[in-house]
């Protein structure tokens, strides 16, 4: 038997119950059983390798073999790839899946293995789509959302969603949000009530508005410069061990983000519901522009077909 191999995965949530975790982890028992111990998989959550800007770097250069992540980071190499991005584009998570499982998805994936020399094994989802959670103010109406700052991906098109919504964008890194919200740098964030659940933002942020804005697309993306050297007959195991960690995972969505949302809840946070018929109008001359600005004009058409 030849020597193990070790493949090194990297995420910025913390390990346990959380969307990026799940998807790495499952990969990683699949991938392990999948290639009777020949692979090894060593998961680093949390942000350890870096932040994921440089675990992008570090992606491309081969130096991390895998990396769980949303779409929204890879906007700035990869600009077409912020389509899955667009705000009140989503209506369900069935909805995503037509496209990204789709012809899209395998675009998307050689548009990125061209561009960037990674290439994602599956789409998986986040534990919930995007709400906006803020520190002090209840927020049931979309006017009453103007002058907030909220913390945003630093990403080009999570800017400008925010900004549709009439709140003031503060694009930040994940791991300042806690203290930036504790020490009223920020007014509040978006994100899925799984996240806030487990990174316990409930404890200095105390209202959701139900937003969904941002579906928040996730990949289980692999360096290709990894994948190259890999032994033969390896890489069609992992990519059948992502498919299947892929679908495990998204089964979890639901019942993650209403459990989530019952915990906050419980916790003393205010949920309310806003019309987000009030951003459409606005969110669909967004598409247009961006998509023609990012020659994604077919992939957006066929979002919406």
């Amino acid at each position: 038997m030849g020597q193990k191999v070790v493949l090194r995965l990297s995420h910025s949530m913390a390990a346990g119950p959380t969307a990026l975790h799940a998807l790495g982890d499952t990969f990683r028992r699949l991938a392990e059983a999948a290639t009777g111990g020949a692979v090894e998989v060593r998961v680093f959550p949390s942000g350890t390798l870096g932040q994921e800007r440089e675990v992008v770097q570090q992606l491309q250069e081969g130096l991390v073999d895998f990396m769980v992540s949303g779409t929204a980071i890879w906007g700035s190499v990869a600009p077409k790839l912020q389509v899955f991005d667009f705000p009140f584009l989503w209506r369900d998570w069935a909805h995503v899946h037509g496209v990204v499982d789709g012809r899209v998805g395998n675009e998307a994936a050689d548009y990125l293995e061209e561009a960037v020399r990674v290439r994602p094994l599956a789409w998986g989802d986040s534990f919930g789509f995007r709400q906006v959670i803020t520190r002090s103010r209840e927020i049931r109406e979309p006017g009453q959302l103007a002058g907030l700052k909220l913390r945003t991906i630093q990403s080009p098109i999570y800017v400008k969603a925010v900004e549709l919504m009439g709140a003031s964008p503060t694009p930040m890194a994940f791991g300042e949000v806690y203290t930036s919200l504790q020490t009223g740098v920020i007014d509040g964030y978006e994100h899925d009530a799984s996240t806030t659940l487990q990174q316990r933002f409930f404890e200095v942020a105390r209202f959701m508005a139900r937003t969904r804005h941002i579906a928040g697309v996730l990949g289980l993306f692999a360096s290709t410069v990894g994948l190259a050297r890999l032994p033969p007959g390896l890489r069609p195991r992992l990519e059948e061990a992502a498919l299947e960690a892929a679908a495990r995972q998204r089964s979890m969505v639901d019942r993650e983000d209403r459990t989530a949302t019952d915990r906050l809840i419980e916790q003393g946070m205010k949920v309310s519901e806003i019309d987000r018929d009030g951003f459409r109008g606005a969110a669909e001359a967004l598409w247009s522009t961006e998509a023609r600005a990012m020659d994604a004009d077919a992939w957006l058409r066929a979002a919406l077909a």
